[in-house]
């Protein structure tokens, strides 16, 4: 019976200071985060992406075709499979007032702005590289070339319809 107790005593006991490990090192992951958003807040831009996100492959494809990496400093962040840059993602989007179901990829954290989506980011960097001296040509923006696809079908379908 006393072998029982103690073995109790012993269970619990573990179990109790495994919690506070867990809790210690998420408390110390957003502690991290918090530093990492005043640390971006003062840095470059960061550029947060997802591995698989398609608007994300638009954005990165635009980006390497003009490189603007080469002439604009920035960061890029995967989210989808690091939970540390997710997080940091989430403190980034709060520091904006981004409510976490707001929260998406392609996302870019720039002079304490927050822009979610390709259209955004991609303005944010023509314009940037535009106030270098190297504007982009318009055309070669993928978005552009959507917008004229559509205008072109809905022309189409207007004078079928006539």
């Amino acid at each position: 019976m006393k072998q029982k107790v103690v073995t109790l005593l012993l269970v619990v006991l573990i179990a109790g200071l495994m919690s506070l490990v867990v809790i210690g090192s998420n408390k110390k992951e957003q502690q991290s985060a918090e530093q990492k958003v005043a640390e971006i807040k003062s840095g470059d831009p960061v550029y947060y992406y997802g591995v698989t996100c398609p608007y994300c492959k638009v954005v990165q494809e635009w980006l390497d075709e003009n490189q603007v990496l080469d002439k604009v400093p920035y960061t890029k962040k995967e989210v989808w499979n690091s939970r540390q840059n997710a997080a940091e993602l989430a403190k980034v989007a709060a520091s904006c007032g981004i409510n976490a179901n707001e929260i998406g990829v392609p996302f870019l954290f720039a002079e304490e702005k927050c822009l979610i989506g390709a259209p955004d980011i991609i303005a944010y960097f023509e314009t940037k590289l535009a106030e270098m001296g190297s504007p982009v040509d318009p055309a070669k923006n993928p978005l552009n070339q959507a917008a004229e696809n559509l205008e072109q079908v809905e022309e189409a379908s207007d004078e079928a319809s006539n």
